[in-house]
């Protein structure tokens, strides 16, 4: 990783925006939950 593909993240600034993959094959960004109470993320590692 270099650092350009680093962000600095800081207590109380938003977090920047990305795409994933949902489950059904679409894309979702961070930016689609703007405003809303609570977002959860979870990431998993590794599927056994």
């Amino acid at each position: 990783m270099s650092d350009e593909d680093t962000i600095e993240a800081k207590i109380g600034s938003h977090a920047p925006d990305f795409r994933l993959p949902s489950t059904n094959g679409s894309e979702i960004a961070l930016s689609d939950f703007r405003g809303k109470k609570n977002v959860v993320l979870f990431f998993v590692r590794e599927f056994i």
